[in-house]
């Protein structure tokens, strides 16, 4: 029988709370219509949670630091942050794209911060990235395939709510309308 350590236990436990609570916060800032604005925004809580959860494996890490780890990444974050800004490009809808992607980027980032700490820092760059890859395009499938399966209520709600509060426009509101109920009818 294996034997449980309360500590760890108590230290995985903090730090999917931080990851979760991160990569909801970066969700929330990709709701923001601005191209590139979303890389200012989703920085900080990227940098704040590998600070939290080195310091919960025993590391003080400056900004720094942190960002050198983050540049272990590589091009994947690169990527992933033109990708995110560019999906503000497609009206309406890319938000519906930038939502997801900004919540499993970070939730990604937090889970390869934590094996890389929990490795003690010695974790090959090329196994990071990987690591980082497969995360991100897991995460990313179970966000995409949520709000799919929030059905057309709970999308059309959301448009209603995406209006109401400013973020589209009347014209911008019309066509995704238009476009949901366009993929309705084609049975998606």
């Amino acid at each position: 029988m294996a034997t449980t350590n309360p500590r760890v236990d108590a230290r995985e436990s903090a730090v999917a709370d931080i990851i979760h609570m991160s990569a909801v916060a970066a969700a929330a800032t990709a709701v923001q219509p601005i191209p590139l604005l979303d890389l200012a925004l989703l920085a900080p809580v990227q940098v704040v949670m590998v600070q939290k959860i080195g310091r919960l494996h025993g590391y003080e890490l400056d900004r720094k630091a942190v960002l050198e780890i983050l540049s272990t990444f590589g091009a994947s974050i690169a990527t992933q942050s033109v990708l995110l800004s560019a999906s503000k490009l497609v009206p309406v809808l890319g938000w519906a794209v930038a939502v997801p992607m900004a919540y499993a980027m970070t939730h990604a980032i937090g889970e390869v911060a934590d094996y890389y700490f929990t490795c003690g820092r010695g974790v090959p760059n090329r196994e990071l990235r990987r690591r980082f890859r497969d995360i991100f395009r897991a995460r990313k499938r179970e966000q995409t395939d949520a709000v799919k399966r929030g059905g057309f209520k709970a999308r059309l709600q959301a448009l209603v709510d995406a209006h109401e509060a400013g973020l589209l426009d009347e014209d911008e509101f019309r066509q995704a309308k238009q476009e949901l109920l366009d993929e309705l009818r084609r049975g998606r």
